[in-house]
């Protein structure tokens, strides 16, 4: 089996099948189209969003609805046509965290979910119309603004 040598998690296993493709790529990251989600080492229910293209980059990610669970990423199907998606329920959506040097701090970005499809292996960052407060809502300890 194939490895992909990742500065984070060391050797990776990676099976083609596994792979999501962006499109569109990933708005921020030229170059990196194809990323792999891994699992939290330290078990905590956060993912990692690996480029496969760019084995530096890692975005820790999470289910928004874990810290805010009346969060609904509203869109057009046109913008889940890309992806081969009608309806986000039919795929998961996953947002960006930023992680300062204080972890109690950290945010994620509501504004700009990710949206996969586990049937085509395709997904998509979304920018969604809402409030710019949407962009930075606390993970911990704080209610969401949703």
């Amino acid at each position: 089996m194939p490895t992909l040598p990742t500065r984070r998690f060391g050797p990776v296993p990676l099976e083609e099948a596994d792979i999501y493709r962006f499109p569109s790529g990933l708005p921020g990251f030229p170059g990196a189209s194809r990323f792999i989600l891994l699992p939290d080492p330290g078990g905590a229910p956060f993912q990692w969003l690996q480029s496969v293209d760019k084995p530096d980059l890692a975005l820790v990610t999470c289910d928004p609805l874990l810290f805010a669970p009346d969060y609904r990423v509203e869109v057009k199907a046109e913008d889940l046509a890309p992806i081969g998606l009608a309806d986000v329920a039919k795929g998961f959506v996953l947002a960006i965290l930023t992680v300062p040097s204080d972890p109690k701090l950290t945010t994620a970005n509501l504004l700009g979910p990710l949206v996969f499809n586990p049937g085509t292996m395709h997904a998509r960052q979304l920018v969604l119309a809402k409030p710019v407060a949407f962009a930075r809502v606390p993970v911990f300890g704080a209610a969401a603004p949703c």
